[in-house]
């Protein structure tokens, strides 16, 4: 692990022991957390911007800023305590890669990117219908989802990969 992630991840566990930021308790916890997040690095298309909504402690964007230092990435957390987390994070990282919004999703000003992630947060098809306008042509979709995601939307073959326990579900948004 990168110095810069494992940093991230002794303040997540400082942090997260005081203000409950997640669910990761443990180190180990963490970790797998960070590799869940780096996972999708092996099958998405590189990607110049993303917009991370319900950034919560910061999975999967703060890893995913810290591997891919020449991305914008926008994090969307209506939530004051993580918020503040997250922008200790972005001092404590250098991350200038990293914009912070505190809002909710709905009350984001129009903006493009051609990446929208999420971990974990809304019914996948209700994410894809709210936030569907801030995807630049040809940009995807990345959901951190569950065995649920089945009943929540329909993949399309090459739109759904699995590890372990976890379904990432990948689409391109409408051309």
């Amino acid at each position: 692990m990168s110095p810069k992630l494992d940093l991230f991840a002794n303040l997540l566990l400082d942090w997260g022991g005081v203000h409950n930021l997640s669910g990761a308790k443990s180190r180990q916890d963490i970790e797998r957390n960070i590799q869940d997040s780096l996972q999708v690095l092996d099958f998405i298309a590189p990607f110049q911007s993303c917009l991370d909504i319900g950034s919560g402690a910061g999975f999967p964007a703060i890893p995913l800023s810290l591997e891919c230092p020449n991305a914008r990435f926008i994090l969307v957390e209506p939530n004051a305590k993580k918020m503040a987390f997250l922008h200790h994070l972005k001092a404590s990282l250098s991350l200038d890669n990293v914009l912070l919004k505190r809002l909710r999703l709905q009350e984001l000003p129009p903006l493009k990117v051609d990446l929208i992630t999420s971990r974990a947060l809304m019914n996948a098809q209700d994410l894809l219908n709210l936030s569907a306008h801030f995807l630049e042509k040809g940009g995807h979709f990345l959901f951190y989802k569950g065995s649920n995601l089945n009943q929540e939307i329909a993949c399309l073959p090459g739109e759904c990969f699995t590890y372990g326990k976890r379904v990432y579900f990948y689409r391109k948004g409408a051309n």
